[in-house]
């Protein structure tokens, strides 16, 4: 975690990233171009317990969700913001088959049985104004691939986990973002373990050393990563920009079917990227320390 130094309003520096980056995605959506370089389709910004925004990209057939965890000051920053991510895969790519048994069953259920709201006209705050050459969300209208609004809360927390961002902002130097993920999170289950529903049934049966979630976390993050760098860059108009890489060993998880358990795994790779941002002309950004860099190289 990134070492901060009290802040005066961590509620105000809050609303002040909300605000931002509501003002970035809409800044995105009303300019082809910067639309094009981000690679941003739709947004759409929700709130329950945290702030959080769906995000549908090109060349991503599921939906990332970007959850604000909050923003703190930060000595040589006006803000660094943290966010969780999640990826809702499509039941037919990839990456579904790497999501444990119960989350493939709430992926599958009508929790996500969504459509795109049909006011006339189009929402800018979601996809851009109606175009003439054809109805607004049509790529959407068998699903938008999000969990709806009435049931997003009864989603265990922990589901569809892909790793950590972390973006920090001083206005006239610059920013820079950070990815934090793992090649995969894995769940290996250490004792036969029954799944049943709500009335007992049984639903299926987990199996000592079956492994019930091979996630690729890092391999999910890396696309989302790539175009926010670029919508943020073309964005602020960033000339200058730097990246570095640290990877480590990773962690997996032992499961019983009630709790996890972290492991060391040398067939795992920690990684953390990062991408500084500046204005140029010599200005550098202040170094920023956090904890999840020991041990990485």
């Amino acid at each position: 975690m990134v070492s901060a130094t009290p802040a005066r309003s961590h509620e105000d520096r809050t609303y002040r990233v909300i605000g931002l980056l509501n003002h970035f995605w809409l800044a995105l959506l009303s300019d082809d171009r910067l639309r094009e370089e981000a690679g941003l389709r739709y947004v759409s910004h929700m709130w329950d317990a945290y702030p959080y925004w769906y995000l549908w990209l090109a060349g991503c057939r599921g939906v990332y969700r970007l959850e604000l965890s909050g923003a703190q000051e930060v000595s040589g920053y006006d803000w660094v913001a943290e966010f969780l991510v999640k990826y809702y895969p499509t039941t037919d790519e990839d990456f579904f088959r790497g999501l444990s048994f119960l989350e493939k069953a709430c992926r599958q259920s009508e929790i996500f049985e969504t459509r795109p709201a049909a006011g006339g006209g189009g929402c800018p705050c979601h996809g851009g104004p109606l175009r003439p050459d054809g109805e607004p969300f049509a790529d959407l209208r068998d699903g938008t691939g999000a969990p709806s609004a009435q049931h997003a809360e009864d989603i265990p927390p922990e589901f569809f986990y892909a790793g950590h961002l972390l973006l920090a902002h001083r206005a006239g130097t610059g920013s820079f973002l950070r990815l934090k993920s793992q090649s995969s999170w894995l769940v290996t289950m250490t004792s036969d373990y029954d799944i049943r529903d709500a009335e007992g049934s049984p639903l299926a049966i987990l199996r000592k050393g079956q492994k019930d979630r091979d996630y690729p976390g890092l391999a999910i993050m890396e696309p989302l990563y790539r175009h926010l760098v670029k919508g943020w860059r073309s964005f602020n108009q960033y000339p200058v920009c730097r990246e570095r890489r640290w990877q480590g060993e990773g962690i997996c998880f032992d499961c019983d079917g009630e709790a996890l358990v972290p492991v060391p795994s040398v067939e795992i790779e920690r990684v953390i990227r990062e991408t500084r941002l500046s204005v140029g002309g010599g200005v550098t950004l202040p170094p920023l320390e956090d904890s999840d860099m020991d041990g990485m190289q």
